[in-house]
């Protein structure tokens, strides 16, 4: 088990959100809703969330309040967190 911390560079922020930004949506099919993927109105308003009112750092920072590690099982190297219960007798 390897310690982990999220660390993710401003450029790669700025990155995303360049191309959220230039985004090219396509036209909807008339009557489409949700039967043929996600909503367009839907998505373009996530989108503007992340955009507008999401804050990357603050979120970050708080998941890196978390005991967080790595490790490798069966050639994959899988991410998790490390937070015992308060219960006594609790079931993972």
């Amino acid at each position: 088990m390897h310690p982990f911390r999220i660390d993710i560079p401003q450029q790669d922020l700025d990155d995303l959100n360049n191309r959220l930004t230039n985004t090219r949506w396509p036209g909807e099919l008339p009557d489409a809703a949700w039967n043929y993927g996600v909503n367009q109105t839907y998505l373009q308003d996530l989108v503007t969330h992340w955009q507008q009112n999401f804050n990357w750092r603050e979120h970050e920072a708080h998941l890196n309040e978390l005991p967080q590690f790595t490790t490798t099982i069966d050639n994959q190297r899988i991410h998790f967190l490390h937070i015992r219960s308060p219960e006594p007798d609790a079931t993972p």
